[in-house]
């Protein structure tokens, strides 16, 4: 059976590339963890990365929103978008689609799409961990932005269901799983640039104790108070937690005011 062998959380805004600057000692050092990182998952040696990222108004919008969406096919495209390069990523297709099938026999009416562009909450990371995009990734939108957003309890069971379709698939896989977004951000509000330094830090001990049950009884509204309307992406990171198992390490923490975000990455679970 295939076997997961790590699972980290990212932030995600495209300003760590396109407005880095290695002479501002924050930003160098998220950019040295993010080295750090990617040389931890090459050391890991996966066969593929389950990736769960926001859906950001790019590849899906209003005429055809999904809460939760697969990526399948062969090869996905980023659109480019951010200041952050398009690139060609290759789909693990069998394991894609394996996951759909799991899911929705497991009561989770996944939406799924075909070859789909990938904007910046993606390929941000992609390009900083993985930049020879020569790691075969099942791309899992999320709803993070637009209501009505479903509980984060349900993440917790989404995070449960892909520990137990990955860990059911018939090969012999090393599979990685990525959650990518938040931390504390408003975007296109009047509180746009803050960082709630407070927030993060709670939710970032939250992971270190591996304690789910304070997360999902976070509500939507509470995040959107304590961590904007971008906060609603660590509902990524719930998904990520919940798919493994034990106290997580915050890797780093940094609330970089001239990206707007407060910016992190943890390892949330490794075997």
């Amino acid at each position: 059976m295939a076997q997961i062998v790590g699972g980290y959380g990212i932030s995600h805004t495209a300003m760590a590339i396109r407005r880095y600057d290695s002479a501002i000692p924050a930003e160098a050092r998220i950019r040295a963890e993010f080295e750090q990182l990617q040389k931890a998952i090459e050391a890991l040696a996966p066969d593929c990365i389950v990736m769960v990222s926001s859906e950001h108004l790019k590849t899906f919008f209003y005429d055809n929103f999904p809460q939760i969406c697969i990526g399948l096919g062969n090869t996905c495209r980023g659109w480019g978008d951010a200041g952050v390069a398009a690139a060609d990523v290759p789909i693990a297709g069998d394991l894609a689609s394996y996951l759909v099938e799991f899911g929705i026999n497991a009561g989770f009416d996944l939406s799924w799409a075909a070859e789909p562009r990938l904007d910046h909450g993606f390929m941000c990371p992609l390009t900083l961990l993985t930049p020879k995009m020569n790691i075969p990734i099942v791309p899992i939108f999320t709803n993070s932005s637009t209501a009505p957003l479903p509980p984060l309890s349900r993440y917790v069971s989404l995070g449960k269901m892909i520990k137990a379709a990955v860990e059911s698939y018939a090969t012999t896989d090393r599979v990685v799983l990525i959650a990518a977004g938040g931390l504390s951000h408003w975007i296109a509000t009047n509180e746009m640039g803050q960082i709630n330094e407070t927030f993060d830090r709670w939710f970032l001990n939250c992971v270190e104790k591996g304690d789910l049950s304070a997360l999902a009884e976070l509500s939507n509204a509470d995040i959107a108070v304590q961590g904007g309307n971008g906060g609603q992406e660590i509902r990524n990171w719930v998904t990520i937690m919940a798919a493994g198992s034990g106290p997580g390490k915050i890797l780093c923490y940094e609330p970089i005011q001239r990206w707007a975000t407060g910016m992190a990455l943890a390892r949330l679970f490794e075997k």
